[in-house]
């Protein structure tokens, strides 16, 4: 890359850590919520069970299998939380994994 068409200009970003030791990247922390937010989310609150019985009333009676599954899974998840995927790593009929590195030469 040619540095001739920069003139100078362009800015450098910082390499590695930018801040100081023992120096905070947000010294003030996330702001306070405003009285705004706060009634937002009691209202949202409140509302909760309405929202629930809608979900329960798709889950009962919802005409789409689809829409039907879809509620009781949200209900599900918003009861007991979502479930978690366990992976196993194994290798070749449940033993160990092996890793093999083939090096070749090109000449």
């Amino acid at each position: 890359m040619s540095t001739e068409n920069s003139n100078g200009t362009a800015k450098r970003k910082p390499r590695g850590k930018p801040f100081a030791a023992g120096q905070s990247g947000n010294p003030g922390g996330r702001p306070k919520r405003t009285a705004e937010e706060l009634d937002l989310i009691a209202a949202c609150k409140d509302r909760t069970p309405a929202a629930l019985a809608v979900i329960e009333s798709i889950m009962m009676e919802g005409e789409n299998e689809r829409n039907r599954l879809a509620a009781a899974q949200s209900i599900i998840e918003r009861g007991y939380g979502k479930p978690t995927e366990k992976i196993e790593h194994t290798g070749k009929d449940g033993g160990d994994i092996v890793t093999q590195i083939v090096l070749t030469s090109l000449a």
